[in-house]
């Protein structure tokens, strides 16, 4: 059994040894400091309103240049689709710095690949000046999908991942799709167009330049219901935060990740 994982383990990770990699040089530092972290659940539906106040509460730890918040354990209702589809199919969320890439990122990366229950755009205020935020946040579009049986088969049969579930293999193949979006339409462009905030099932993440409550305020989530909320506030302690896509909580898979504090000595560690 340990020999089947292992070996697992090492096609997964050969799966991911031809991905584009671009190296990040080193900024210096804005400024030093912390992050704010808050967060709930609950085992009833709660609307996004109430990360607001604990969110203001830690205003000390952040600078209004990096905001964000996740839910977990969403609505079908607020979402408007079936809970069925809430839970089987990952919801893909695309923040478009500049919309005038998205039919160019679609034919990419999302129509040859993905069955699509339904997309539209997250509904936002008019006015961002008017919640105080100075950047206008990016456009935000839901794509609720599942990966084509065909591609997905493809994917396993290159890769020789028979040994993992399907459901996994669809899993990574997702993570792998974002991998390649991001670095076309983000890490690899000096005028950044486009990235993935998160792309897991019943899970969301959205972030602005300002702070974390800001989000639930601009893209109209305060009676949005979910069972658990999160909310970061950040320094930019690595590079100066023009746009959200360095703001937590960063997305893993199913998951979403914030840490407080500042892992500076990340090369030595590393090396």
């Amino acid at each position: 059994m340990k020999t089947n994982q292992t070996d697992t383990i090492q096609k997964l990770l050969a799966s991911r040894a031809g991905l584009p990699h671009i190296k990040t040089p080193i900024a210096k530092c804005d400024e030093e400091g912390g992050c704010g972290v808050t967060g709930f659940m609950c085992s009833i539906p709660v609307a996004g309103r109430h990360i607001y106040e604990p969110s203001v509460q830690m205003h000390n730890r952040g600078n209004g240049k990096g905001g964000g918040i996740a839910a977990v354990g969403l609505s079908a209702e607020s979402l408007g689709i079936p809970q069925d589809i809430l839970e089987d199919h990952y919801l893909l969320q695309v923040a478009y710095i500049d919309s005038s890439c998205k039919e160019e990122l679609e034919k990419r990366f999302i129509t040859p690949h993905f069955n699509i229950f339904a997309s539209g755009m997250i509904p936002t205020i008019s006015d961002h000046t008017a919640i105080g935020l100075e950047v206008k946040p990016p456009d935000v579009c839901r794509y609720f999908v599942r990966v084509k049986p065909a591609v997905l088969a493809a994917f396993i049969t290159e890769h020789r991942l028979e040994t993992l579930s399907e459901r996994k293999a669809e899993d990574e193949f997702v993570s792998q799709n974002t991998y390649r979006l991001n670095q076309a339409f983000y890490a690899s462009l000096g005028e950044k167009q486009a990235f993935v905030l998160s792309h897991g099932r019943n899970i969301m993440i959205l972030k602005v330049v300002g702070y974390a409550e800001q989000a639930t305020q601009y893209y109209c989530l305060e009676d949005f219901k979910a069972h658990g909320w999160i909310a970061h506030q950040r320094y930019p302690t690595r590079g100066r935060l023009w746009h959200p896509g360095g703001a937590h909580p960063f997305s893993g898979m199913h998951e979403a990740l914030v840490h407080n504090g500042d892992f500076a000595n990340y090369h030595a560690v590393s090396e």
